[in-house]
């Protein structure tokens, strides 16, 4: 484990995690503000809580899926190793009258 090569920022889950922190928290600090409605009222920190909660979980997956999405396929999965092989040299053997 000491010689382990350094992730970039895009294998890194420290931006996702602080990205989806900060719309939490922002989520949760207007929710609270907007739903105790005033000087008067008590302060709902309860529904600021659940706010945050979904808009943390929300902006994570929302991240970490589009992480998932912009990665690069290996060079290697065109090759011929699967079912369909490579489009440039296709199996004439499949007996669909070609």
């Amino acid at each position: 484990m000491a010689n382990q090569p350094k992730k970039s920022w895009k294998q890194s889950i420290k931006a996702p995690l602080i990205f989806s922190l900060v719309l939490g928290l922002i989520a949760g600090t207007v929710v609270t503000i907007t739903a105790t409605g005033g000087r008067d009222n008590d302060v709902r920190f309860d529904i600021g809580l659940v706010a945050f909660g979904i808009a943390f979980i929300a902006s994570l997956l929302l991240t970490s899926l589009l992480i998932m999405a912009s990665k690069d396929n290996p060079k290697g999965l065109g090759e011929g190793s699967g079912v369909n092989r490579s489009s440039k040299n296709p199996d004439r053997k499949g007996g669909h009258g070609h």
